[in-house]
């Protein structure tokens, strides 16, 4: 990893592919939060329970967002 890169258990966005559809903001209100252009951010990565932020995950259309794990990403390596 190299300075920047998000640690182990931190959660990524890929803000292409984010449509701002909110849902990760309402099954994890203190993990995520839309911008002023609506596309989802990552305000606590640990703000809500893993069944919360874990549920937030999986309910995504685009699936934009990724849990890092010892060098990948829950959508595959970095």
């Amino acid at each position: 990893m190299t300075a920047g890169d998000p640690a182990a258990g931190d959660l990524t966005v890929d803000r292409d592919r984010c449509m701002g559809s909110g849902q990760c903001t309402f099954y994890a209100p203190n993990t995520f939060d839309l911008d002023d252009i609506s596309v989802a951010i990552v305000i606590n990565s640990h703000g809500d329970s893993d069944d919360k932020i874990d549920m937030a995950i999986g309910v995504c259309p685009t699936r934009s967002i990724a849990r890092v794990t010892a060098g990948t990403t829950s959508e595959g390596v970095k």
